[in-house]
């Protein structure tokens, strides 16, 4: 019983952990925020604060968040900051620019990383079953 009580949290921690993949996370002052409110090419290419270039995608995902640690997800090019808020019509924000950090978060899905998870995962799960499998056939039926 508790055997299949392990497998059945392995396998969910998983699934949920596939789910949302591995992201390489950047951050970008506000200034450069700026240019990602809109864009007819659906890409834009920022600096980051350690001055990379980054280029954002609309599939990429994009947050700001309170001093007091909040996430707000937006969507890039889905937004708009004025001099003393940051609008995002599709969330249904209206953000006081005061009450924000002075950096937002661009995330890039990484497929190298998420490649690997999804191995491992996979050979998890593998070890689980081949020993679940070993069990059943190596124990002796009770009498």
């Amino acid at each position: 019983m508790l055997r299949k009580v392990v497998a059945s949290v392995v396998l969910v921690s998983f699934v949920t952990s596939v789910g949302s993949g591995c992201y390489n996370r950047y951050y970008v002052p506000m200034s450069e925020l700026q240019k990602l409110q809109s864009s007819e090419t659906g890409t834009a290419t920022v600096q980051d604060t350690k001055n990379r270039t980054i280029t954002v995608k609309e599939s990429d995902r994009l947050a700001v968040r309170s001093i007091g640690g909040k996430r707000y997800p937006l969507t890039p090019f889905n937004f708009q900051i004025t001099e003393s808020q940051l609008v995002a019509s599709d969330r249904d924000y209206i953000l006081d620019l005061n009450s924000l950090r002075p950096q937002a978060e661009v995330e890039h899905l990484s497929k190298w990383q998420t490649a690997t998870l999804v191995t491992l995962g996979v050979l998890a799960i593998g070890g689980v079953l081949g020993l679940a499998v070993y069990s059943a056939f190596s124990s002796k039926p009770s009498e």
